[in-house]
């Protein structure tokens, strides 16, 4: 029988699988190698996490996937140095792709803090023999 951590963890890896289809399906559309050469990069780095997720679920694997996402997240957010300083301009639309993978990322940083804030309290309970209150 598997328990609901075992589902959620995996389920969480099949979110890091889909983030690595996006960036698959991003790759065509790479203006340049360098750019070809970092979603390739994140592909594996998804591949990996996703993999660390199904097997164990380590705190490790839960901080490395809410990092990548962060970063993720804030490599791609507007601001003033996607305009080239131009301050008024406005933001050029998203990709519909763009959209979903950082939806996907968000979902991914929010799994990822409440499975390491629920590995913490138990981990606490633990070394402190109190009930987590």
């Amino acid at each position: 029988m598997t328990s609901t951590s075992t589902v959620a963890r995996r389920a969480c890896a099949a979110l890091a699988v889909a983030s690595a289809s996006l960036h698959a399906a991003m790759l065509g559309h790479s203006p340049n190698v360098i750019a070809a050469g970092l979603l390739a990069t994140m592909i594996v780095a998804c591949l990996y996490c996703a993999r660390e997720l199904w097997r164990d679920g380590a705190a490790r694997a839960w901080v490395v996937v809410a990092l990548m996402n962060i970063a993720m997240i804030a490599l791609h957010l507007p601001g003033p140095a996607h305009h080239h300083g131009t301050a008024n301009a406005a933001a050029p639309p998203s990709s519909t792709l763009m959209a979903v993978a950082t939806l996907l990322a968000l979902v991914e940083v929010v799994a990822a803090t409440a499975a390491l804030y629920a590995g913490s309290r138990g981990r606490a309970v633990e070394l402190t023999g109190t009930p987590d209150r």
